[in-house]
């Protein structure tokens, strides 16, 4: 059996239960989607996977589900982890998600999102986080998803996460990132 990049997080399956109970439809879709990728349960899946699921799960849309505008987009989930690019942006993300009750952007309304976007641009920019401390790009979380299908790719990337004490590929930094891009490339030479 292949060794996965890591398990869905806590956070991950709590939200993937709250989509799915609101819909006999969303439900269908777990077990297709499951029946796809040859596992018994959700979590079997790797994050990636898992992130695909929630994807599939938000798109399909819910008569009188608690949130009216739909799920935010993927568009402005990115322009969200881009706009924190300084630490007050970041404490300001984090106050505004603790206050809807909510754990991550991905659970937004399209319209909480907007608002958020619009809050962090009107804070200054001021000192700037380095690499080292910014989230990944898609690019690069896309990168290493493609990489993780070759021989060893899963493994590697499991033990770098747990060496960082990382639960999922989002919570790298990009400069981590990029170190496990290298270790995964070499590793499949």
């Amino acid at each position: 059996m292949a060794e996965r990049s890591s398990a869905p997080t806590k956070k991950q399956l709590d939200f993937i239960d709250k989509l799915r109970s609101a819909s006999p439809e969303r439900e269908e879709v777990v077990f297709k989607f499951l029946d796809s990728k040859e596992k018994g349960s959700i979590s079997e899946l790797s994050v990636p996977e898992t992130s695909e699921l929630i994807d599939r799960l938000k798109a399909i849309k819910v008569e009188g589900e608690n949130i009216s505008a739909g799920f935010a987009t993927g568009k402005q989930i990115s322009f969200l982890t881009n706009l924190q690019d300084t630490e007050e942006r970041r404490n300001a993300a984090r106050e505004y998600l603790h206050k809807l009750g909510k754990t991550s952007v991905n659970e937004l309304a399209i319209n909480e999102a907007s608002e958020l976007i619009d809050s962090l641009m009107k804070m200054p920019r001021g000192d700037r986080l380095d690499a080292s401390e910014l989230a990944p790009t898609s690019k690069q979380l896309k990168f290493i998803q493609s990489l993780q299908k070759s021989p060893n790719g899963t493994g590697t990337i499991s033990s770098y996460l747990k060496k960082l004490r990382k639960g999922q590929l989002e919570e790298l930094t990009r400069k981590e990132a990029s170190e496990l891009i290298e270790m995964l490339k070499s590793s499949s030479q």
